[in-house]
């Protein structure tokens, strides 16, 4: 075999070894397919009631001032396709003395000792601040936006088979504080 034949054949493998790693991800084989069930579709109206119902027992356990909550839509993939979840953002008065981080694990706490809630996000989720759950309805509890505010988002199930990608955000302050 001549030098440029061995070249060749050795770039010929490099070119091989570099290309069917990156293709594998189009196989059929990855990622792997698990052996549990596609969760059942919910509605709309299941959608939004996952976490509006969670926002009013957060923020009635915690006994919160809010100053603001929005429910939204958003996609659960990278194409902003359907499955679609719910998503409330609401900000709250954290309390004079305490400041939005001590505030925030205080509310995280007193959520995780309500009956159906739990510590940490829903397996298979991971997220930054603290985190409490029931069933595959999760919250995130932290500093706001301002001074003195803390925040919580409140994920619904990726579950909504509905296409709202161009579903606009809706103000719903009185209702997550039960006015």
């Amino acid at each position: 075999m001549t030098l440029v034949a061995r070249r060749r054949a050795a770039a010929i493998l490099v070119l091989a070894a570099t290309a069917v790693p990156a293709t594998g991800g189009c196989s059929p084989m990855f990622p792997f397919h698990r052996d549990e069930p596609e969760a059942t579709p919910i509605s709309d109206e299941d959608s939004r009631a996952q976490v509006v119902d969670a926002a009013k027992e957060l923020v009635r356990a915690a006994n919160l001032d809010v100053t603001y909550a929005n429910l939204q839509w958003e996609w659960c993939n990278d194409q902003g396709e359907p499955p679609f979840r719910t998503k409330i953002e609401i900000a709250f008065v954290v309390p004079p003395g305490m400041t939005a981080q001590e505030f925030g694990a205080t509310v995280a706490s007193t959520a995780a000792a309500q009956p159906g809630w739990a510590p940490g996000p829903p397996p298979g989720n991971h997220a930054a601040g603290d985190i409490v759950r029931k069933g595959g309805v999760w919250a995130v509890v932290g500093p706001g936006n301002y001074p003195q505010r803390g925040g919580i988002e409140i994920f619904g199930e990726c579950r909504n088979m509905n296409d709202h990608r161009d579903t606009a955000g809706v103000e719903i302050t009185a209702e997550v504080r039960g006015d």
